[in-house]
């Protein structure tokens, strides 16, 4: 989601936590580990080296493709998302 602010993952757990109204906790996986449990959950090959390299990439020094404008982002913040599709 490309809203209106970057946030880490500890920011985006404690959103949840408080949203949902239970804990969300982050946990760093190993690169093969999350790989395997791609692959487990029946992602093809390729997607699951295409969402891998995108998390890695958010870790190791993330540079956005596009800048953040009114043009590419949306208005609607993590938050905000979460209460119109998660929460209902």
């Amino acid at each position: 989601m490309h809203g209106p602010e970057d946030l880490s993952w500890s920011q985006v757990a404690e959103i949840l936590t408080q949203e949902l109204r239970r804990d969300v906790a982050v946990e760093r996986i190993a690169d093969d580990e999350m790989r395997h449990g791609l692959l487990d959950a029946g992602m093809p090959m390729a997607m699951a080296d295409a969402v891998l390299g995108m998390s890695t990439g958010l870790r190791d020094g993330f540079v956005p493709e596009q800048k953040r404008t009114v043009v590419t982002a949306t208005p609607t913040g993590f938050r905000g998302w979460v209460r119109e599709e998660l929460v209902g």
